[in-house]
This record gives C-alpha cells, sequence and structure tokens, in this order.
C-alpha cells in the first residue's frame, strides 16, 4: 500500500511554473474558441516529469457555468478502449485468457453468435478491429429514434438488445488484414473479459483492476453524486446542449467518464512513470499487432504511428460521444503526453489541436 501511495503521489499534477507551456498552448486553442459557443476544455499536459492542466472558455455543469480545469468530468467515448485493452492485456497476464483464444470461448451462454464460416474471431481480433462486426449495432439509431431517445442512443440498447442481435447477426470473415473499426465488437470483448475475471461487471473491472491501482478516481462509467457536480455538459456541432450518453450493454467501446488529472495521471503510467503491478500490462497493450497500412500499426487498441512532421512515434486514441470529443496522445521517446478533453462535438478539430500541441512541447530536459 505504501508503495501505490508513493507512486500516486509521483504521478500527482504539479502546480509548477507552466508560463512557457501555457503561453505555446493559448495561440493553438484561440481558432477553436473563437465563433463556437458553448464551448470548453482542458488541454492537459505531461512533460518533463509534471503535469499542467489548462482551462479555456467555459463548460455547464450541474454546479454552474465555470471555467473547466483537471478535475472537470468529461465523457471520453472511445479512449475508453484502450481501457479496455488494458483489461485485455492484464487479463493475459493473470492466466485468465490468451490472445488467440476464440471469443466465444468466454461469453456468458446469452451472447452466443453464429461466426463466419470462415472462422471464429479471437479476442485478438476484437481489440484489433478484426472480428468481423460491424461498426454498430443495427439500426440503433433508428431504434433509439423510435424509442425517443435519440440523443442517447446506447442508453436503450440493453443486454436483450444485444443478444437479440448478436442471434440474428453472422460477422463478416475475421482477422482480414484490413481492419474495420467496431464499436461492437469492443463492446463485446468487454463482456468476455468481465465474464473471464468473474467480475461483476465492465466498470467494477474497471475501478478492481485499473482505476484503483494508478488512483484514478474520477475516471468511472457511473458518476457519484459529487462527480456528477463536476460533469461538463456535451454541446453538439452548433454549440445546443446535448444530452449525456450511457452505454447500457456496450460500456467497454465508449462508457466511461475522467478528467485531464487522471488521464495525465493515466499517460504517465503508460509512459512508465513510477513502475507497478499493472505496468507490464500497460506497455503489453500498447505494442504493435497488426498493421494498418502505411507506418500505422495498433496495438490492443492503441493506435501507433510517427507524429505528423516528425520521426517520433506517438501513440493515440481520439472519442467522441455525442457532445464530447477527446484526444489523448502519448510520446514515449520523450516521456510525454496531450489529453484534449472538450465539451462540444468540435470533430476533428480536436484531434488536431493536440497534434499541434504534442509537435509544440519542448523537448524534455
Amino acid at each position: 500500500m505504501q508503495f501505490l501511495t508513493a507512486f500516486a503521489l509521483a504521478l500527482a499534477p504539479v502546480a509548477a511554473p507552466a508560463h512557457g507551456l501555457r503561453a505555446a498552448i493559448d495561440p493553438l486553442v484561440g481558432p477553436l474558441l473563437k465563433g463556437h459557443k458553448g464551448v470548453g476544455l482542458v488541454v492537459g499536459v505531461r512533460h518533463a516529469g509534471r503535469s499542467h492542466a489548462f482551462g479555456y472558455g467555459t463548460v455547464t455543469t450541474p454546479a454552474g457555468g465555470r471555467t473547466p480545469d483537471g478535475r472537470t468530468l468529461f465523457e471520453i467515448g472511445s479512449v475508453t478502449k484502450t481501457f479496455t485493452g488494458v483489461l485485455l492485456a492484464e487479463a493475459v497476464a493473470r492466466g485468465e485468457v490468451q490472445l488467440d483464444d476464440p471469443v466465444p470461448k468466454h461469453l456468458p451462454a446469452d451472447l452466443a453468435f453464429r461466426p463466419h464460416a470462415a472462422g471464429v474471431p479471437t479476442l485478438l481480433d476484437f481489440a484489433t478491429h478484426r472480428s468481423g462486426f460491424p461498426v454498430q449495432p443495427p439500426y440503433i439509431a433508428l431504434t433509439a429514434l423510435l424509442a425517443g431517445h435519440s440523443g442517447n442512443p446506447y442508453s436503450g440498447y440493453d443486454r436483450k438488445a444485444l443478444a437479440a442481435t448478436l442471434a440474428k447477426l453472422t460477422p463478416d470473415a475475421p482477422g482480414q488484414k484490413q481492419g474495420v473499426y467496431s464499436n461492437l465488437g469492443a463492446g463485446l470483448l468487454g463482456h468476455a473479459l468481465v465474464t473471464a475475471a468473474g467480475a461483476d461487471s465492465f466498470n467494477a473491472l474497471v475501478q478492481d483492476r485499473v482505476a484503483k491501482p494508478l488512483r484514478l478516481r474520477d475516471t468511472t462509467e457511473a458518476p457519484d453524486g459529487e462527480q456528477r457536480a463536476r460533469l461538463a455538459r456535451g454541446h453538439d456541432d452548433r454549440g445546443e446542449p446535448t444530452d449525456p450518453w450511457d452505454f447500457a450493454a456496450l460500456p467497454a467501446c465508449g462508457g466511461l467518464r475522467s478528467t485531464a488529472d487522471d488521464l495525465l495521471r493515466y499517460a504517465a503510467a503508460n509512459l512508465g512513470e513510477g513502475v507497478t503491478p499493472l505496468t507490464p500490462a500497460l506497455l503489453a497493450a500498447q505494442q504493435p499487432r497488426r498493421d494498418e497500412g502505411g507506418p500505422r500499426r495498433i496495438g490492443l487498441f492503441w493506435m501507433r504511428m510517427p507524429l505528423p512532421g516528425r520521426d517520433d512515434l506517438f501513440v493515440w486514441h481520439n472519442g467522441g460521444t455525442g457532445g464530447h470529443r477527446t484526444m489523448l496522445i502519448l510520446l514515449p521517446a520523450t516521456k510525454a503526453a496531450v489529453v484534449v478533453l472538450c465539451a462540444a462535438d468540435r470533430g476533428d478539430a480536436v484531434d488536431l489541436l493536440a497534434l499541434d500541441v504534442a509537435k509544440a512541447l519542448p523537448p524534455a530536459k
């Protein structure tokens, strides 16, 4: 326990002078904010062994409007998949599963599906988007519209609906050279990991195996009352408020909320700062597993490629819900990281901002 406490303190955001960093970031953020109402965001940077979180604009929370900071909660969307990848690597380390296990081996009986005649997808296929499953559950948008919750489309897609989908769906051939991004596949992988671990839920597994060891106090699928008071309301691309997204049956694909402080702590651990029992799984999840074309490769959901305009490797994942956009970048060579959390659907602008910030970081001394 003392070891983990020391680790947590070592990775805590440091209130150190950061005028140079902020001065470099401010002009990069300006264009994203200009002319767009309802945009509030946080830029987090891990650099030279210190973490900094800079807030911009205004977010709306149950506690009122305010400039966001490192403790403001955002929906992180598909950045959740990196946690799913770490859980897979940790399950391998514990001997619960193997990457080449067929997924049906670890699925509960009610979530069985008919595999393609070409073969049965493995856990690795699912974690590298080669499961043969479609991007989304078929007709989920239409179903949500007819049910009156189109603003929160996954909320009504419960386990019964997932089971009904799987009973009718025959996926494409698994293990293809070119991956097809699949929220459905990532969500189903979460069920396999929960079953293999004997856990109560995906959120319980995240808390037990990632959040608690790394002291991620605000990374959760189900914020409590105090956390909800810090949760930023999302906005669409026109700046209008949106409903929060809840992933009833597929939380492993995008259901977590988090803060810049937590994601910087998570990034530092992924960069190998402060070795913990989870470090081998964190590093294993980043290792390249399949080619994605050109210089791009994929680990267990983590994407890897050279930083545009430089030779540095960057490891990344982005995420989006109905009213939030997130980008998390790791720069292993310099032990640096960038996270951008935005309470508005500003599309690729958030990804590009994170890339610009990463390229603007001075060399670590």
